[in-house]
């Protein structure tokens, strides 16, 4: 009689500890399921804010393309033309999407380090100026929270013979433009283009003037 009950515990007991272990499993495999979707959500999201910086600093380019055109020339535009209102919100540190301020100061000084590693040192040698920076939404206007914010430099061709970075006598110029978004995402596009002057069809005598892309360039 006591082997029986003794068999009987033995046999709760094992059954006891195989439920243990399926429970454990089971929570193992939850907690893994779990992290494994934590993670994907993270790239997810990642990606998409990537993406979303990727546009808009693509937006910045297309923007100061689409101001230049109306411009009769651009001899002045590599030292002293400004953008228009709803592309320049007037601040120097501004807060980006995630809150963190942006030091245009510095980002400028970065954008010129950058370009000097690039081009030798000669006359023609490029001097980045800041040209238009605000929120996407403000510039596309739009509404929301958390848009990327585009800031765009412009500066003189490095491909000209007039010895002077500060006045554009070829009427090529290159933009530069970054997207800073959450997340401490940064993207950015190069561009040069140039300006031609053609007379308008059907009209004699009056001129008209477009913007053709030479070079057009995701930074990584």
């Amino acid at each position: 009689m006591v082997k029986g009950r003794q068999g009987r515990d033995a046999q709760r007991g094992s059954v006891l500890l195989c439920t243990l272990m399926v429970i454990t499993l089971i929570a193992a495999l939850g907690a893994a399921l779990s992290l494994v979707v934590s993670t994907e959500s993270v790239v997810a999201a990642n990606y998409q804010s990537s993406q979303q910086g990727l546009y808009a600093a693509d937006a910045g380019v297309e923007r100061a393309i689409a101001e230049l055109r109306l411009l009769s020339t651009w001899s002045s535009v590599p030292s002293s033309v400004t953008s228009s209102s709803d592309f320049n919100d007037g601040q120097s540190t501004p807060r980006g999407p995630d809150q963190l301020t942006l030091d245009l100061a510095r980002l400028t000084s970065r954008r010129q380090s950058e370009s000097d590693a690039v081009y030798p040192i000669v006359t023609n040698r490029p001097v980045w100026r800041l040209y238009a920076h605000t929120t996407f939404n403000r510039m596309a206007s739009l509404t929301g929270n958390a848009s990327p914010y585009v800031v765009v430099w412009i500066a003189d061709d490095p491909d000209e013979v007039d010895g002077n970075p500060a006045i554009d006598a070829n009427d090529v110029v290159m933009l530069h433009a970054e997207a800073f978004s959450v997340r401490g995402g940064r993207r950015a596009i190069d561009a040069t283009i140039h300006r031609e002057v053609a007379i308008a069809a059907g009209l004699p005598g009056v001129m008209r003037s477009d913007v053709h892309v030479i070079a057009w360039h995701e930074v990584r």
